[in-house]
């Protein structure tokens, strides 16, 4: 039992104290600078995107409706991303569970590829539960991105090659 407890103990870094609580207190958007918590109310009044999603699981194919915000616009939200760091930066997804992925910044830059990666807040027209939010990455073929119960998002960038600061 005490290998056990190492292994979770790490995991309570995910949820800050107050999200602990009964109320959903939003997800935490990690910078290089600063940490921002963006509240379900925040989430809520961004544009909402609906995506018909099919991925394989373990337990055989998964086809459903999702709608919610565009990843990139909830990653804005927090804090303008400059396109010339977009393309060397990309955001790991944490669920509440400790399950992570990656994603390239460029997949969901407007300018670069675009993906219209979201941040789901309904599934099959049915609101996900409060606080709940769960990332759907279109067109992967396994849904091994397909993130749920997102409670982080951190964001980093690989150093500028040049001494200058190249981009």
């Amino acid at each position: 039992m005490t290998h056990l407890k190492h292994l979770l103990l790490p995991l309570t870094f995910l949820l800050a104290p107050s999200c602990l609580a009964a109320a959903p207190c939003g997800i935490v958007i990690d910078t290089p600078t600063a940490a921002v918590t963006i509240t379900p109310a925040e989430i809520a009044a961004l544009p909402v995107l609906k995506e018909h999603i099919s991925f394989g699981t373990e337990h055989g194919p998964m086809t459903a409706d999702f709608a919610g915000p565009l990843l990139w616009s909830v990653l804005n939200q927090a804090h303008p991303i400059p396109l010339k760091f977009a393309v060397r930066g990309a955001v790991i997804i944490a669920g509440a569970d400790g399950y992570t992925a990656l994603i390239a910044l460029g997949e969901l830059a407007p300018p670069f590829e675009n993906k219209p990666v979201i941040l789901a807040t309904t599934m099959n027209a049915k609101p996900l539960a409060p606080g709940h939010f769960r990332i759907v990455v279109p067109a992967d073929a396994k849904g091994g991105r397909s993130v749920y119960d997102v409670v982080k998002l951190t964001e980093f960038f690989a150093p500028a090659p040049h001494p200058n600061g190249g981009n």
